[in-house]
C-alpha cells in the first residue's frame, strides 16, 4: 500500500477532531442538529487551518446514512466514499485551475440533477477568489437560489478578492491561525500514536515555524521523522528544516552587544558553509529579539515563542532597550526586502548586522540622534547662563545709566538755526557689555563724533570701500538711548545702508569700538549738515550747478533708451545736476 502523508492521514474526520476552530465546529454542529442548514457557506482563513477539512466534514454530516448528524459515523458507504474522494454527490473544484466562465456554466448544468447516493449535492470550490469576474457573475444567480438539494461551500485565503455580491449570498466563517500550544498538543498526540520518541523542544520548533497552520506542521513532522526513526531531537529538526540553532542566534546577539563585527562575520561564514539560507537566519533573529521584547515587558517568556533558555534571555534582555530592539527588528525586515533584489545577499546581510554594531555604547541610532540634539540644547542653555552671569558684574559696576554726549552743533533749516543742548562732558552707553565682547571695550566714549570717526577709519582699514561710500556723506545726528542716527540726502544710499549686510556690519563695528550694543537708524534729511565731523558750511566747497530746466529740456534730443536712463538717475540721485568742467 502506498504511503499516505501525515496531513492526509490525520485529516479531521468530524467536528470534534478540528484543532483550534471550536467557534466554527460548534456553530455548524448546532446548525445541523436544528436543521438550519444554509445553501451557501464562505470559509475564510490562512492556509492549513482546516477550511477544506471542515467542508468535507460538512458533506459527510449531511449525507451520512445516520444523518443529517453533527457526528458522522465515517463507517457507512456514503462517509467512506467522501473520505476516499469517490462520492458522486461531492464535487471538489479547484478554482485556481478552473476559473473561467465555461467551467461555471458546466457547473450550473449539473446543479439541477438530483444527488446519486446521499441527500445533498455539495459543491466545494477551493481558492474561490481565483475565479474571473465573468465566472463570478455566472455563479451569482445559482448561488443565490440553488435547488433544495444543493449546498455550496466556498473556501479562500484572500477574502478581499471575493466580490461583495458573492459574500452577501453566503454565511461567512473566519478560521483563525492555530496557536502554538494547540499545534504542539496535536503533534504530541500524533507522535504518541505513531510511537515516535520526541523532545518537547523539537515539537516546539515545528509548532513555531508552522506559523499557525496545522497542515504545515504535519508536513514538517513528516519530513523530520523520515530522518530520525528512533528519536526526534531539536538538532535533527534544525538540520532537516534548515533552521538556525539557538546557539548561533544567541552568539550573534551577544556579538551585537559586544560590537564584535569579526565574530559576526565568522558566524555568517560558518552558517553559509553549512548550507544555511540567509533569510532564515534573519527570521530566527527577529523571533529571538521578539522574545527579548516580551520578556522585558512582562518579566517572563511568552507561550508562543521558542523553547528559550531563561538565563540567556534575561541577561540579553537587560542589555537592550525597547527602542533598540524595535529598531533592530525593523532594520532586519528592511534587509529581508532588499534580499529579493540583491545581487550579493551575503554582503547585504553582513552590512545589515554590522550596522547594528557601529554604536560603541550600545545605543540605537534613533537614541543617539535624540541624545545629540539634547546635548546641543544643553550646551546652548549653558552658554546663555554664562552670558547672564557675565552681565551681572558689569551691571553692578555701573551705578547709574547715562547717555552718550552729543556735542553742540548747528542745524540749518529754512535759514533758521536750532541748537542741540550739551548734556554732559562725558557719558557712557546705557547698555552693558555682552559676554562675547573683549574686556577692554567697557570704556567711556568722549563724544559721538569720535566714535563715528573710528567707524569710518575701521571701514577704510578693512577695505569696506562700498559701505564707506554709502555712509561717508551721511550726517551724524547723534547717539541717544543706544541708537545712532544717520541722515541721508539720497534715498538710494539710505536704502542700501539699511539692508541687512551693511547694517549688521556697522552695528558690529560700533559694538567692537564702544563695547556696547548700538543700533543704527537711517533717516532722510534735505537740510544742511549736522555732522560734527563735517567741515564748516562756509568753508565747504560748493558744487557747481547748472540750469536744471535747460538741462532737462535737452532730453528731448535723446533717444527713448537714453531718456529712461536719465529719468532713473534723477530719481535715484536727485535733480542737483552739476556741470562738467571739461
Amino acid at each position: 500500500m502506498a504511503y499516505i502523508a501525515l496531513y492526509r492521514k490525520w485529516r479531521p474526520k468530524d467536528f470534534a477532531d478540528l484543532v483550534g476552530q471550536d467557534h466554527i465546529s460548534h456553530t455548524l454542529a448546532q446548525a445541523i442538529k436544528t436543521g438550519k442548514i444554509g445553501h451557501a457557506y464562505l470559509f475564510f482563513g490562512p492556509r492549513g487551518t482546516g477550511k477544506t477539512s471542515t467542508a468535507k466534514i460538512m458533506a459527510k454530516a449531511l449525507n451520512c446514512e445516520h444523518g443529517p448528524t453533527a457526528t458522522p459515523c465515517n463507517k457507512c458507504a456514503n462517509c467512506q466514499k467522501i473520505n476516499n474522494n469517490t462520492s458522486m454527490d461531492v464535487y471538489e473544484i479547484d478554482a485556481a485551475s478552473n476559473r473561467g466562465i465555461d467551467e461555471i456554466r458546466d457547473l450550473r448544468e449539473t446543479v439541477k440533477f438530483a444527488p446519486v447516493d446521499g441527500r445533498y449535492k455539495v459543491y466545494i470550490i477551493d481558492e474561490v477568489h481565483m475565479l474571473t469576474a465573468e465566472a463570478f457573475n455566472a455563479l451569482l444567480k445559482t448561488l443565490e437560489e440553488p435547488p433544495a438539494h444543493v449546498v455550496f461551500i466556498l473556501a479562500t485565503t484572500e477574502i478581499h478578492k471575493v466580490p461583495a455580491t458573492i459574500q452577501s449570498r453566503c454565511q461567512r466563517y473566519d478560521f483563525k491561525r492555530i496557536t502554538k500550544q494547540a499545534i504542539t498538543k496535536q503533534l504530541q498526540k500524533i507522535t504518541a500514536a505513531m510511537k515516535i520518541q520526541t523532545d518537547d523542544e523539537a515539537l516546539d520548533i515545528i509548532a513555531v515555524h508552522a506559523d499557525g497552520g496545522m497542515r504545515d506542521a504535519l508536513s514538517m513532522l513528516d519530513q523530520c521523522t523520515a530522518l530520525s526513526a528512533e528519536k526526534l531531537t531539536a538538532d535533527n529538526v534544525c538540520t532537516i528544516l534548515g533552521i538556525v540553532s539557538y546557539d548561533c542566534v544567541w552568539q550573534l546577539t551577544d556579538a551585537i552587544l559586544e560590537n564584535n563585527t569579526l565574530k559576526i562575520l565568522k558566524i555568517i561564514d560558518d552558517l553559509l558553509a553549512g548550507g544555511m539560507a540567509l533569510n532564515q537566519l534573519l527570521l530566527e533573529l527577529t523571533l529571538h529579539w521578539r522574545a527579548l521584547m516580551i520578556y522585558k515587558a512582562t518579566g517572563e517568556l511568552s507561550a508562543d515563542v521558542y523553547h528559550e533558555d531563561n538565563a540567556i534571555v534575561k541577561r540579553q534582555a537587560e542589555s537592550f532597550s525597547h527602542t533598540r530592539l524595535a529598531s533592530m527588528i525593523e532594520q532586519i525586515y528592511d534587509t529581508l526586502t532588499q534580499l529579493r533584489w540583491s545581487p550579493q545577499p551575503r554582503i547585504t546581510v553582513e552590512m545589515a548586522l554590522m550596522k547594528l554594531c557601529v554604536y560603541p555604547d550600545g545605543t540605537a541610532a534613533e537614541e543617539i540622534a535624540g541624545n545629540s540634539q539634547l546635548r546641543i540644547l544643553e550646551e546652548k542653555v549653558e552658554h546663555l547662563e554664562n552670558i547672564v552671569k557675565n552681565m551681572k558684574p558689569a551691571a553692578e559696576k555701573k551705578q547709574s545709566p547715562a547717555n552718550i554726549t552729543v556735542p553742540t552743533s548747528t542745524v540749518r533749516n529754512d535759514d533758521r538755526q536750532m541748537t542741540t543742548p550739551k548734556k554732559s562732558s562725558k557719558t557712557t552707553l546705557s547698555r552693558p557689555v555682552p559676554s562675547g565682547a573683549a574686556p577692554d571695550l567697557d570704556i567711556t566714549v568722549k563724544n559721538a563724533a569720535d566714535l563715528w570717526k573710528a567707524v569710518l577709519t575701521e571701514l577704510e582699514n578693512e577695505h569696506k570701500k562700498m559701505a564707506l561710500a554709502c555712509i561717508e556723506k551721511a550726517q551724524l545726528r547723534g547717539i541717544e538711548n543706544g541708537r545712532l542716527t544717520l541722515a541721508f540726502k539720497i534715498p538710494f544710499l539710505k536704502a542700501r545702508t539699511e539692508q541687512a549686510d551693511y547694517k549688521n556690519l556697522l552695528e558690529d563695528i560700533l559694538l567692537a569700538k564702544s563695547g556696547h550694543k548700538i543700533s543704527l537708524l537711517c533717516v532722510m534729511d534735505s537740510s544742511g549738515s549736522n555732522n560734527p565731523t563735517a567741515a564748516p558750511e562756509e568753508n565747504k566747497p560748493q558744487p557747481k550747478k547748472t540750469n536744471k530746466t535747460k538741462t532737462l529740456q535737452e532730453k528731448d534730443n535723446l533717444s527713448q533708451e537714453e531718456k529712461v536712463r536719465l529719468e532713473t538717475a534723477v530719481k535715484i540721485f536727485g535733480d542737483n545736476i552739476v556741470e562738467d568742467d571739461d
